[in-house]
């Protein structure tokens, strides 16, 4: 810790009193993710608060041989932030969450990368503006430029991919305190409207879970906010018929979403507690005017159920069609349902796509744990569309092979299906009762942390679900899939061939030469 201290008395000078934190307390809960995994303690946690303040922070910290670690708004589940190294300072960036320029003209926005995706949707639903894809379901908390880091998909990806397609450009801070621009904005004269000025160098610092330096503005198209949005639910009753409908609907490119649940999710929803009965307060409210919520739609079939809506559903699929014309929107939910009915699906209650759209942002709870307050743990694999049905049916064996060993630790599992345009993930995720963390607590309402906070550990539990979860990934892997949020958690660097990773490699040392930038980040160290 005497380096430490070194580089306190330092950072004290470059950044602004109160925001260099080091306590115990705040050392570890910044430092713990969502991985059910330990890592090192961070010596130091620094909240710089503008682009110029991060990079004097980063070289003052490099120059002394510590490692620097950013973290975005804390979502990530694959030891993307956890310290690897002792000697470690970690950037907790939600300071920096300015929304910096909307340019409705040239249609980007630029905004500091610790500005939560709530955060820029509601400043540009002021203007009728939206990005291509605006968020992942825990936009309350994640943020620009964590999910930029991880990549990410749900809002709005079945028509505009991940979250890296997005973006025009982004502003970087390296690791010996260097301010690089990306895109043409790096135009001596120019502006960030455009991502290809010459070769593509924003892709480097996208999907790089912070490897190649830390990003501290991230600037994204914009599109128009479509004029009307429509809802459809259907059943199915196998997993084969839900995917293969997914596949024929992505291809058609006519959904914004199109996620798909199991038999364990859709049950859970009575139980879940989930706010729909206010989702629907505010449906109800505007259900009189024409347009809805910023031209929100619905058949209001909506709510008749209550959150029984899907306890006797096998599998559910729930999908979104935002247009500048109802017609046009009408016209992509007919072929959709004509699809639909074609694979053998019946039509089914759409409260659950219109409330998520309704309320894009709201508490993390159902997102981040079970019904009982159940720790839920998540791996996915990212594919062609070519083999969801394949993949899916490796999942469902593999869940099989191992069912009395969860049935008898009381472990459940579920999985998400969606597509990303024409990519396709199948996200399982592994549920257990065990203890929750300061972290977890933090993120949810006040009566369900009071009523969960005394669950006890169970390290039995949570060895079986982590081996569960490394066989998922290992299955996957196996079988070509890709992976969004790499981390430090699937193995990247061993699924690369020899030049690609010597590219990489060489990547590193050119803007990381004493690799002191989130060592063990995509293999990196």
């Amino acid at each position: 810790m005497k380096k430490a201290q070194s580089v306190l008395e330092q950072l004290e000078k470059a950044v602004t009193i109160g925001s260099v934190l080091t306590d115990s307390k705040s050392r570890e809960f910044y430092s713990t993710d969502l991985s059910c995994t330990n890592g090192e303690i961070a010596d130091l946690v620094l909240q710089p608060g503008n682009a110029q303040e991060l990079a004097d922070s980063i070289k003052v910290v490099t120059d002394a041989g510590m490692n620097i670690v950013p973290r975005g708004g804390g979502m990530s589940y694959t030891q993307g932030y956890q310290p690897e190294k002792k000697e470690s300072v970690l950037i907790d960036m939600r300071s920096m969450d300015r929304v910096l320029e909307i340019n409705s003209e040239d249609m980007y926005v630029t905004v500091e990368a610790g500005c939560t995706w709530k955060k820029l949707y509601e400043a540009l639903a002021e203007q009728d503006l939206r990005t291509p894809y605006f968020g992942p379901l825990s936009g309350m908390y994640a943020t620009v430029g964590g999910t930029i880091s991880q990549n990410s998909l749900f809002l709005g990806s079945g028509t505009y991919n991940t979250a890296a397609e997005s973006v025009l450009g982004v502003k970087v801070a390296l690791a010996n305190g260097t301010l690089l621009q990306t895109g043409s904005a790096a135009h001596k004269n120019g502006s960030p409207f455009w991502r290809h000025f010459g070769p593509d160098l924003t892709g480097l610092f996208t999907a790089d879970t912070g490897a190649f330096g830390v990003k501290a503005e991230i600037t994204l198209r914009l599109i128009e906010a479509p004029a009307v949005t429509l809802f459809m639910s259907f059943s199915f009753p196998t997993l084969d018929a839900m995917l293969k409908t997914q596949t024929i609907l992505a291809r058609k490119r006519i959904c914004a979403e199109c996620y798909g649940f199991d038999p364990y999710y859709n049950e859970s929803f009575e139980n879940l507690g989930f706010t729909f009965g206010e989702g629907l307060a505010v449906l109800r409210d505007v259900a009189v005017k024409e347009g809805g919520i910023k031209g929100l739609w619905s058949s209001f079939k909506v709510a008749t159920s209550g959150k029984t809506f899907l306890k006797k559903v096998n599998y559910s699929l729930h999908m979104t069609f935002d247009s500048y014309d109802r017609d046009v929107a009408y016209k992509g939910l007919e072929t959709a349902r004509q699809v639909c009915l074609e694979q053998g699906g019946t039509e089914i209650d759409n409260t659950l796509p219109t409330v998520f759209r309704a309320q894009p942002f709201g508490g993390v709870r159902t997102v981040l744990l079970g019904a009982e307050g159940e720790l839920w743990l998540p791996i996915h694999g990212f594919m062609p569309l070519s083999k969801a049905v394949e993949i899916g049916r490796l999942t469902e064996e593999f869940f099989e092979k191992h069912r009395s060993t969860m049935q008898e630790l009381n472990i459940h599992s579920s999985y998400l299906t969606c597509f990303s345009g024409t990519e396709f993930v199948i996200e399982p995720s592994i549920y257990w009762h065990d203890e929750l963390g300061d972290f977890r607590l933090s993120l949810i309402e006040d009566e369900f942390a009071e009523k969960w906070a005394k669950i006890p550990a169970d390290e039995e539990k949570r060895a079986v679900a982590l081996k569960l979860r490394e066989g998922l990934r290992d299955l996957y892997d196996k079988n070509g899939c890709c992976h969004l949020q790499l981390g430090k958690y699937y193995p990247f660097q061993e699924m690369m061939d020899e030049p690609l990773r010597e590219l990489l490699n060489g990547v590193k040392d050119v803007v990381d030469p004493q690799r002191v930038i989130n060592p063990g980040t995509l293999g990196l160290r």
